[in-house]
């Protein structure tokens, strides 16, 4: 074997085990344009939740996680993906009542902004009333495990009367229209903690 010929086989070679790597890789990319049911798990501390996709758009999570030394399970019902109508713990339910046109907002294009009445409840109690902001600002990809799957941030404000903002950046899986990564936010818009995943499996 010539050396230019011996060469071109090494080329031919590393292209071949790239190529398979790429494949490999690929290969075990879930897609979520696919299917319904998807399970999202984040190591440490244990975060795990399992979401239903309605034909609506509406997601059913259920969540098992760490906190404080106990696990902890919350079932929560979203609209469009990202608003946290009703959600039940061992210890509370918290509501909150939106107009219903609000499970149909367009959060795939960004630059839009939706202002919505809300009432806020706990225990059945209403706890106080206000606006729901929603703003999609940007498309990027998020990283779970090897993988990178097309999200839209979406910035959602919660604003009580007489009560500080609570400020959020939504992950919303622009293939899935589920979270899959969230961010709490300051009042000038900096990061203060967020959950993020290492694995999503299709079930």
């Amino acid at each position: 074997m010539s050396i230019f010929t011996k060469s071109r086989w090494v080329r031919s070679a590393v292209f071949v085990a790239a190529t398979l790597s790429a494949s490999s890789v690929s290969a075990a990319c879930v897609d979520l344009s696919k299917g319904n049911r998807f399970t999202l798990t984040r190591n440490t501390p244990h975060f795990q939740v399992e979401n239903v996709i309605s034909a609506d758009g509406s997601v059913s999570e259920d969540r098992v996680m760490e906190k404080g030394g106990a696990t902890e399970t919350v079932q929560t019902a979203y609209w469009n993906g990202i608003m946290a109508v009703d959600r039940k713990s061992a210890s509370s339910r918290i509501q909150m009542k939106v107009p219903a046109k609000a499970k149909s907002l367009d959060l795939s294009v960004k630059g839009k902004e939706y202002t919505l009445p809300m009432t806020l409840l706990i225990n059945g109690k209403e706890f106080g009333r206000g606006t729901y902001i929603v703003r999609p600002i940007k498309k990027t990809k998020v990283k779970i495990g090897k993988c990178r799957y097309p999200v839209m941030v979406v910035r959602t404000t919660m604003r009580l009367e007489n009560r500080a903002d609570i400020n959020e950046e939504a992950l919303l899986s622009l293939e899935s229209g589920m979270l899959i990564g969230n961010v709490a936010m300051d009042p000038d818009w900096n990061p203060k903690s967020g959950v993020f995943f290492d694995t999503v499996q299709a079930r």
